[in-house]
């Protein structure tokens, strides 16, 4: 009896072993399943904000190189130079004053109700243009100043003192822009942004270039221009979204509070990301020509088209991020992060070559003046590679709570920037300048992806980030090839497409993980959506 008694309880135990073991596999397979599933939401979230952000931002940068290359072929390379710094000058307000903007994308996603919506956007949005306005006052007043420090004459001065006037009316478009990527309202945002206010700059410079030849008009219609859109896409919001001002109601305090808790490490950061951006450009006033600020507006404008794909990512990262943060959706954070990352590197890499093999045409489109300061543009294109290697990292920082360690990451970058630019520029002049640019953007990147680890345990990088460099290789020989053999705009036409078909074709070679596949897959499925609809919109 003992002997089977034995035997009973070890069968018991054996039983419940395997049950608690079954248990656990199927708690295994829940969370994987969770994940898996959460990871689908996300990426289809992205998707869908990448489907009419991608080709939206690809027409706003080519209306925008399309007004540069306007008022280049229109005006002197000096009268321009003097625009393009103005202009930056201005920008330096304008990006700090968008610190406190982050708090939009951050908070409206979780928004409890519409009220709570409504104060948010109301006390940001008066936030926003109250700060601009203060900023605006103050370079109005010191356009005086500026302009007998950096002897740059009387025309620089009014370019200045316009774009002071017209501070709060770009900082409004930015702000209303912004509620829109919160609400996750992608057709209104690109509308906006990358379609309204680009067409809009682009006729004012054609009429103020061609028919009065006024450069100061061109500026004072920019500005004009971009509070204009900015209040049609405000009467959007208001009657398509039920917005509505709101300052009271019993957590007013509480919202306004927590939304400056947020945002004013971000504000003070402002500070630090926009000069490691625009510190470029009072180098310039102070210590170089005044073509040498248009080359350099060029240069930056031409490698910025490089972000197109991180631009086009990033449109719904916030919303998408803040919200797995908020679920503590750790592992379907990182995957997410791995696969975006990726597919960035694949676009960046895709557009970066074309630019740099046929960097004298393209250089060329903004006047024979431009065309010798050709070998200058790498140095554009490969510091914007290094700043979109790893994908979204200041969102990620930021989105998971960590803007105090983002601002000591920037506030160290600007430091570093102060000590090694101006010995740079100094010495070697605009090559200096572009050079110390370059160190920039890669050093900051770098330090931005360590924190983002040590804090988060979060990193882009894998294995599978080597497809796209080594795909790159036969694709820049072809484009090299012909270059040979062709010249002008047709070898920049040819050798684009030739390259990126090589390009697709060694990337199918190596190969595509699922979640990669899926990514795209969902893509291509929008866009056949989008194609198709219009076709049968246009057959109607």
């Amino acid at each position: 009896m003992a002997s089977d008694s034995a035997v009973s309880e070890d069968e018991m135990q054996s039983e419940s072993d395997t049950s608690l073991s079954s248990e656990g596999g199927d708690a295994v397979q829940s969370e994987t399943d969770a994940v898996e599933a959460r990871l689908e939401d996300a990426l289809e979230r992205v998707a869908h904000g990448a489907t009419v952000s991608v080709p939206s931002i690809l027409l706003q940068r080519g209306l925008t190189l399309a007004f540069t290359a306007v008022l280049t072929n229109g005006f002197a390379p000096s009268a321009y130079g003097l625009f393009a710094l103005a202009r930056r000058l201005q920008r330096f307000p304008l990006w700090v004053t968008l610190g406190f903007r982050s708090g939009l994308s951050r908070f409206l996603p979780n928004a409890e109700s519409d009220a709570e919506r409504n104060a948010l956007a109301t006390f940001a949005s008066l936030l926003l243009v109250g700060v601009a306005s203060l900023f605006g006052i103050a370079l109005f007043t010191a356009a005086p100043l500026v302009t007998s420090v950096t002897d740059k004459g009387a025309q620089f001065r009014l370019f200045l003192r316009i774009f002071a006037v017209g501070l709060p009316a770009a900082v409004w478009l930015f702000t209303v822009t912004e509620i829109f990527r919160g609400l996750e309202a992608v057709g209104p945002l690109n509308l906006t942004l990358r379609v309204g206010f680009p067409v809009a700059q682009l006729l004012v410079g054609v009429v103020g270039t061609v028919v009065f030849h006024d450069l100061a008009l061109v500026a004072a219609s920019v500005l004009v221009s971009m509070g204009l859109v900015g209040v049609a896409a405000a009467i959007w919001l208001v009657r398509e979204r039920g917005f509505r001002p709101r300052l009271r109601g019993p957590d007013a305090s509480k919202l306004r509070k927590k939304y400056l808790r947020f945002t004013l490490p971000l504000f003070l950061g402002g500070f630090a990301t926009t000069t490691q951006r625009l510190g470029f450009y009072p180098l310039i006033a102070l210590f170089l020509s005044d073509v040498a600020g248009g080359v350099f507006a060029i240069g930056v404008l031409l490698g910025t088209l490089v972000r197109l794909p991180l631009m086009g990512i990033n449109q719904f990262i916030p919303p998408v991020a803040a919200a797995l943060n908020e679920e503590n959706r750790d592992e379907a954070l990182r995957r997410l992060y791995h696969v975006t990352s990726r597919l960035v590197l694949v676009g960046v890499t895709a557009l970066a070559i074309p630019v740099v093999v046929f960097r004298q045409t393209v250089m060329g489109l903004f006047g024979p003046t431009f065309v010798q300061y050709a070998p200058l543009l790498p140095g554009f294109v490969v510091a914007q590679f290094a700043a979109c290697a790893a994908g979204s990292v200041g969102i990620l920082l930021t989105m998971t709570d960590n803007q105090r360690a983002l601002l000591v990451v920037n506030v160290a970058i600007t430091a570093f920037l102060t000590v090694t630019a101006i010995p740079l520029t100094l010495n070697f002049g605009l090559p200096g300048l572009v050079a110390s640019y370059l160190l920039m953007l890669t050093v900051n990147n770098g330090l931005e992806v360590a924190v983002l680890y040590y804090l988060e345990g979060l990193q882009p990088f894998t294995k599978l980030h080597a497809k796209p460099l080594l795909a790159a290789v036969p694709s820049s020989l072809v484009a090299l090839g012909v270059r040979v053999f062709l010249s002008g705009v047709l070898a920049l036409v040819v050798g684009t497409i030739v390259g990126l078909v090589v390009y697709a074709g060694c990337l199918r070679l190596l190969g595509f993980t699922r979640v990669e596949r899926r990514l795209v897959t969902t893509l291509v499925g929008r866009y056949r959506e989008v194609v198709s609809g219009k076709w049968r919109a246009l057959g109607q």
